[in-house]
């Protein structure tokens, strides 16, 4: 199912969508992520610690998004291979998409990982995200090693950059991140009413 959804979402992404750019922050500043706090669907608050001695990858999803979409394969796949070394969390900051359709498009793509609800886009604010999709790494230290795109592009047969799966690799093995920064094109987060877009 994931699958055959990557590859429909990737058609139409390239035929309809017009692309926003999420311009990343500043990585290997010395600002430290130490914790922050997202909503399960579940209803109950789910706390993430970035210093609990694992790498912690944070990707902003979207269920309407076709670019978002476009990679549910690959991103179920990442959290198959490096969850057991890495924490992940998978969460949707768009104030349009409710809990309910969260956790229904959830549970109809059959993703291995949790999903979570970013409420009042707290955590796109802190990190800098401003489209779907759109990936972090943060190192056992707390400080963001990688921000940008999953893969360059939407279908997976022309994809010729796996950068979070690099940059992934790389923190584990306590190398530099090679490619720091990419430029991720997506759909813009919906804000919250009374926050800036």
């Amino acid at each position: 199912m994931l699958r055959t959804c990557a590859v429909l979402f990737g058609i139409f992404a390239n035929m309809v969508l017009a692309p926003v750019i999420a311009r990343p922050q500043s990585v290997g500043s010395p600002t430290i992520i130490a914790n922050f706090s997202v909503l399960g669907m579940n209803g109950r608050i789910a706390n993430y610690s970035t210093q609990a001695d694992k790498v912690t990858v944070v990707v902003f999803v979207s269920t309407r998004c076709p670019l978002s979409n476009a990679f549910n394969f690959r991103l179920n796949s990442l959290y198959t291979q490096f969850s057991d070394r890495v924490q992940f969390a998978v969460v949707d900051s768009n104030a349009n998409e409710s809990l309910e359709e969260v956790a229904a498009h959830a549970k109809a793509m059959e993703y291995d990982f949790p999903v979570f609800q970013d409420v009042n886009n707290s955590l796109a604010d802190l990190l800098g995200a401003k489209a779907t999709p759109d990936s972090f790494v943060i190192d056992r230290h707390g400080r963001i090693v990688y921000h940008g795109y999953i893969e360059d592009a939407p279908n997976p047969q022309r994809s010729k950059d796996p950068a979070l799966r690099m940059a992934i690799e790389a923190t584990l093995e306590g190398r530099p991140v090679a490619k720091r920064e990419t430029h991720g094109r997506g759909c813009a987060i919906r804000h919250a009413r009374g926050t800036l877009d």
